[in-house]
């Protein structure tokens, strides 16, 4: 399913989100939708609440983020990687370090 999303800041202090649904998918989103409205959430709560979690995690898809996650994949995947039993070995381990 490709959608194109614009946020459109035509009106700078009214910022609009869109969202071009492919026709194939239409009555599926309508569906959806009704849905949502009989559980008494509005589809803007979801949306507002979706695009504040993504505003609070960008630092995770910054390249200098992902290199690190990359790095510490391969690093479990070598098996360069140490477990605690508790909190206390866990420090005790970095305090020797």
């Amino acid at each position: 399913m490709a959608s194109d999303i614009l946020l459109d800041t035509t009106i700078a202090r009214h910022p609009r989100l869109i969202v071009e649904i492919p026709l194939d998918i239409e009555n599926e989103i309508r569906h959806l939708l009704e849905t949502l409205a009989q559980e008494k959430v509005s589809a803007q709560t979801i949306v507002l609440d979706a695009l504040r979690i993504a505003a609070e995690q960008t630092y995770f898809w910054t390249r200098e983020w992902q290199a690190q996650e990359r790095a510490a994949n391969a690093a479990i995947l070598a098996g360069q990687m140490q477990t605690f039993d508790s909190m206390d070995e866990m420090l005790d381990f970095l305090d020797e370090k």
